[in-house]
């Protein structure tokens, strides 16, 4: 097992440049072929094109016209000035997201309204030019080499409602580079998942943490053996090194990460062959690390808010926008030698309420994943936290109906919870036992009642 694992690795390891390198390097105006650009190459180009879009953002915006009223941007000479402007927020879109806007409407090119799981606020719209999804096809393109070659099958666990969605991207970016994509709209439904990787044998798998997990274990608990996936790539969502792992082993495959939302065109950051940190989209997004509370960028391995700001987007840029999640910048070298920094795939929400207790930030939908995988017939959980009286109810998806083993999920769930001051009591109730799951494909949280 061990030996074939390594060399289903080993034939992902593309010798040569990172992918991502050379559309880098062809934004930048650099020679790709010469390999010769640094990441103070990188940081001196950003600089240029960060002074560029604030004031594009000032002139064409109304919400920016505002939001910089009276700074001099010009003045800006470093990005030490540029971390001093006010940051963006989700709210700020939600209540305004036509004063985004910087070119006439005729140029949008899709729109796409988000709401906020469990809350009852405006929803967010977002608006991408033609220009901007044909970036995210190419990223997709690029980076899913990382991967996969010409020739192979990719089961993508995404929906693809409409031609532009996240699944009908990665498809088009597929087919670009030569493999062929195979969509499951609906990846809830993990018997359908099932049915595909058993029909179409595919080289690689792409979903959210808990999709594929559900999928892993689904195939075990009906008996698979030699899975055909040599790859898995788990995006959108947050994920933990004992899911990857679980996943690499049950799988004989070599599992890459992805970082990306729909404010950030999609497309954000991918783990290259070598599976460690993920390679930044350096030349379409600036991103930095910042203290919630101050919005001070900290230093590169220390966690924090990641903050965005678009680099190249002309319908609706975003400035220092505050994306809610936290990670940190990987400090040691990455072995492809890529000048493109790594953003670790170590990745939460930040989501703490006023009226939470402590132990909140600790218990997350990623680390429960990660408590259950040795329960054998789970597949999926959604959570809940009630404030009053202090109970988190948790509902669990099963391959069959077992009261004995949603049972031990309790007993876990306790013993998980049970050294943290003010612990909560647990409810764990049944979910589905029919092949399905409920959990949708919103970045996942605890829903506080």
């Amino acid at each position: 097992m061990q030996k074939t694992f390594v060399e289903n690795a080993q034939q992902r390891i593309v010798i040569g440049a990172n992918p991502l390198d050379a559309p880098a390097q062809e934004d930048m105006g650099f020679d790709a072929s010469a390999r010769s650009f640094s990441h103070a190459q990188i940081e001196a180009w950003q600089l240029s094109k960060l002074k560029e879009v604030c004031s594009y953002a000032k002139e064409n915006g109304s919400f920016y016209a505002e939001h910089f009223r009276g700074l001099n941007l010009d003045s800006i000479a470093s990005r030490e000035e540029f971390s001093k402007l006010p940051r963006t927020t989700s709210a700020d879109i939600s209540e305004a997201p036509f004063k985004f806007l910087c070119t006439s409407q005729d140029d949008i090119a899709r729109v796409v309204t988000l709401t906020t799981s469990g809350s009852t606020g405006k929803p967010k719209r977002l608006y991408f030019t033609q220009d901007e999804l044909d970036e995210t096809t190419a990223f997709y393109n690029h980076g899913m080499r990382c991967l996969v070659n010409a020739g192979d099958t990719v089961l993508a666990l995404l929906p693809a409602p409409k031609p532009d969605s996240v699944g009908a991207l990665l498809a088009d970016g597929l087919r670009q580079l030569g493999a062929n994509p195979v969509l499951n709209q609906d990846p809830d439904d993990v018997t359908a998942s099932l049915t595909m990787l058993n029909e179409h044998s595919p080289d690689c798998v792409v979903g959210t943490s808990a999709h594929v997990l559900a999928l892993v274990k689904l195939w075990k608990h009906q008996g698979g053996m030699n899975s055909p996936v040599k790859s898995v790539l788990l995006c959108w969502d947050a994920n933990s090194r004992s899911i990857r792992k679980y996943i690499e082993r049950i799988w004989d495959c070599r599992v890459h990460t992805h970082w990306g939302m729909t404010e950030t065109g999609l497309g954000g950051a991918v783990s290259c062959a070598h599976s460690k940190g993920m390679h930044l989209r350096e030349t379409n997004l600036y991103l930095e690390i910042t203290d919630p509370e101050t919005g001070m960028v900290l230093p590169d391995g220390e966690r924090g808010e990641i903050v965005v700001t678009t680099l190249t987007r002309k319908g609706m840029p975003l400035i220092r926008y505050r994306t809610g999640d936290e990670s940190h910048i990987m400090k040691n070298a990455c072995p492809c030698d890529s000048p493109l920094r790594q953003l670790s795939p170590n990745i939460r929400r930040i989501v703490q309420p006023n009226d939470t207790p402590d132990w909140f930030q600790f218990v997350t939908p990623t680390s429960i994943d990660r408590l259950l995988l040795s329960v054998p017939n789970f597949l999926a959980q959604q959570a809940q936290y009630w404030v009053a009286p202090n109970k988190l109810e948790v509902t669990v998806d099963m391959s069959e109906n077992s009261p004995q083993q949603l049972a031990s999920v309790k007993e876990l769930l306790c013993d998980l919870v049970s050294p943290l001051h003010n612990a909560p009591d647990i409810l764990c109730l049944p979910g589905r036992n029919d092949g399905k799951i409920s959990i949708g494909f919103a970045k996942r949280k605890i829903c506080v009642t």
